[in-house]
């Protein structure tokens, strides 16, 4: 039987003395063990509704419990439990960087040692060994986003709450966190992902949340969210430029074609229309290199979501 973690009811948040409607009567549960991403652009509510699930914020209407504990009534209780990282600007920065994660660590309750250990350990895993004894203020801004991840990390916490975690990584260091946050998840970690990266967070979350205007579109698994809003399938075109405004032409009765990348052009078009698409972008004189058929990503499910609530 799952066993929930956070239970949110209706949860509403006004802000600027009721003027502005940040959450509207959001309700969901998430459970023990699960990565659950809650996705949405910036200014959807996202960050807002993270606030009164740590508790720095109470909602003007509606519940939040965290372990079936109201989080406004039991703040102390709560933090003690969960492990949140902020987009808001580093706090430490006068620290050298082990000296930010090991306090961290020691004011989360660790022995001297058990700190020193998960300090030493964190900066490896993060690739930042050589940076140990660099002032924070002194790091670039990605390297301090990942010093920012390490004082999350330390102290192991049983729900870590990431938002926006790789926000001004290169690629590579966006690899690294989310190979973490799966090996957390292995390890039985509940983790509450925070982020508008669809295309990289569809990778490892096991659930979504998709929020906008304050309002929770949607929620299911990310397959069944898929089958469930969008029945369409994504066709990917890779073509030379010269052929891309014949294409467009061709396929324009099935459906939005647009360029995405330098060389290739993506559409999403009703599986009744798979065959007659097919036999036209198999003509030569279209120039086309290479084509693909794929379910819709879930990039294609947000676009559509946010379709649907403009045009209600």
């Amino acid at each position: 039987m799952l066993e929930p973690v956070y239970e949110l009811e209706d949860v509403t948040f006004y802000y600027k003395k009721g003027r502005y409607k940040a959450n509207d009567g959001i309700s969901l549960t998430i459970y023990k063990g699960e990565i659950i991403g809650i996705l949405g652009p910036n200014g959807a509510g996202k960050t807002t509704l993270i606030k009164q699930m740590i508790g720095h914020l109470a909602p003007t209407v509606g519940s939040v419990k965290f372990q079936r504990q109201e989080v406004s009534r039991n703040t102390k209780d709560v933090v003690k439990q969960i492990a949140y990282y902020s987009q808001e600007t580093f706090a430490l920065s006068f620290l050298k960087t082990w000296e930010a994660i090991y306090f961290t660590g020691r004011l989360k309750g660790l022995s001297k040692k058990e700190a020193k250990q998960q300090t030493d350990n964190i900066l490896l895993r993060l690739g930042m060994e050589a940076y140990r004894n660099k002032l924070v203020s002194k790091l670039s801004g990605g390297q301090r986003r990942l010093i920012s991840l390490g004082t999350t990390l330390i102290g192991q916490a049983s729900v870590i709450i990431l938002d926006e975690p790789t926000n001004e990584l290169d690629p590579l260091k966006r690899k690294l966190v989310w190979e973490i946050i799966r090996e957390l998840n292995y390890k039985g970690t509940t983790i509450i992902l925070v982020t508008h990266n669809i295309l990289e967070a569809e990778k490892v979350v096991h659930r979504v949340a998709v929020i906008d205007n304050g309002k929770l579109l949607a929620i299911d698994h990310v397959e069944k969210l898929k089958r469930r809003v969008d029945q369409r399938m994504r066709l990917e075109i890779y073509a030379h430029e010269a052929s891309f405004q014949k294409i467009q032409d061709r396929l324009e009765g099935f459906g939005k074609v647009e360029l995405v990348e330098d060389a290739k052009l993506t559409m999403l078009i009703e599986k009744h229309s798979i065959r007659p698409v097919i036999d036209l972008i198999q003509d030569e004189a279209l120039n086309i290199s290479q084509y693909s058929l794929l379910p819709p990503s879930l990039e294609d499910v947000y676009s559509m979501l946010q379709e649907q609530q403009r045009s209600e």
